[in-house]
């Protein structure tokens, strides 16, 4: 199985059933997908990918910073920017991805 990693759990969101990320396109995004969501090397759980959405660095809202961050546009533009620091965003997409945490029963 995949792993998502996550180095800091913005937003909390890591603890909630569901939650967005935002990331550069990779091939091993594709729906129904299951992923190991780790936070510094530590499980928090598995996620199902349930919605993929293609979008520009412009494109980042207040709806969608806040949920994902919890910082406003700016913070969140400058946080992707710092995680990829050789991108050039006029060019490169980031997705959109909604991951819903399933049972493990």
């Amino acid at each position: 199985m995949e792993k998502l990693h996550f180095s800091k759990n913005w937003n909390n969101k890591l603890d909630c059933l569901a939650f967005t990320t935002l990331r550069l396109p990779n091939q091993k995004y594709q729906i129904n997908h299951l992923f190991e969501i780790t936070l510094d090397g530590i499980c928090k759980g598995i996620g199902k990918l349930i919605s993929i959405n293609y979008i520009s660095i412009d494109d980042i809202d207040e709806f969608i910073a806040r949920l994902d961050t919890g910082c406003s546009i700016d913070e969140c533009k400058n946080i992707i920017i710092d995680i990829y620091p050789n991108i050039d965003f006029n060019q490169q997409q980031l997705v959109l991805l909604l991951i819903s945490k399933v049972d493990q029963e």
